[in-house]
């Protein structure tokens, strides 16, 4: 009886879906999960809300004050800037949500568990990747539909409305997928960090203090506007633009974005590097 107990313990083993699964019930049962993403939906939606409503003041010249002509590509601005704009603080609560879906069990010892479960360690980590990308890529889905929707009665009726085609779809795939890496790259901080409170503010340094931080020093320090366009928030925001030929200005005209495919480039090295040094933390401490 012993021996036979033995040899079934031995020959269990956690299949990858049976991870994902376990993790997928991790991941739902946290608090923090509902919060963040209803915080993520409520301001995108509330965004959308406001600049669609104001939306009759990009028509307007503002050097003369009277009407322009309502183009393809004034609507096309006006829809996009709607839609996706939300991105700017989904982004700072994807990451963070990313941080606690690991930190939260280093503070609570839950990560002694798990580990048994998964002695390989990695395939859990691939697990919890898993699940809080496809999360993350639903619910950015949702939130830019929703914006569309919210959006549309107040572009109807200032003629700003530009149909949903394949740019403006690929544009919202690129706001979905982006907040998708921004909750991975939060998961790597985390998995290196194993503190919340470390993790995020890591995050919040790399999405917005560095940013600005760079935007400064580089009214003084030439070569700066070059790396700009490489970081994490800059690259996230290229991603959900739709291309103008040789690039888009942002608007303070100091740097040139990068095209959708290369900034998407750009912000998966930046979340392969995350998830990479959280691999290597993982593997290489104790729990």
């Amino acid at each position: 009886m012993t021996a036979t107990s033995a040899s079934i313990t031995r020959g269990a083993r956690l299949s990858f879906g049976g991870l994902v699964r376990s993790e997928w019930i991790k991941f739902t049962s946290l608090r923090s999960t509902y919060w963040s993403s209803g915080i993520i939906l409520v301001l995108w939606l509330l965004l959308a809300l406001l600049l669609s409503s104001a939306a009759n003041f990009q028509a307007i010249d503002p050097m003369t004050g009277e009407d322009l002509p309502a183009t393809d590509e004034l609507r096309q601005s006006a829809t996009m800037s709607a839609v996706t704009s939300g991105i700017m603080f989904g982004m700072l609560v994807a990451g963070i949500q990313g941080v606690l879906s690991i930190s939260g069990e280093y503070s609570t010892g839950m990560i002694k568990s798990s580990l048994a479960a998964a002695p390989r360690r990695l395939g859990m980590y691939a697990a919890k990747g898993v699940v809080t990308f496809v999360w993350m890529f639903l619910l950015g889905a949702v939130s830019v539909l929703a914006a569309y929707l919210v959006a549309m009665p107040f572009l109807s009726a200032d003629d700003m409305l530009a149909p949903l085609g394949a740019e403006e779809l690929v544009a919202m795939l690129g706001a979905a997928t982006f907040l998708g890496f921004v909750g991975l790259f939060g998961l790597g901080v985390g998995t290196l960090v194993r503190s919340g409170a470390g993790g995020i503010a890591i995050v919040v340094g790399v999405l917005m203090v560095l940013p600005m931080a760079l935007g400064i020093f580089s009214i003084w320090i030439d070569w700066i506007s070059d790396v700009i366009p490489y970081m994490l928030d800059t690259a996230g925001n290229a991603m959900l633009t739709i291309p103008g030929g040789e690039g888009t200005p942002t608007p303070n005209g100091m740097m040139t974005a990068l095209e959708p495919g290369m900034a998407t480039l750009v912000a998966l090295a930046w979340t392969a590097a995350s998830l990479l040094l959280g691999a290597l933390a993982l593997k290489g401490r104790d729990a």
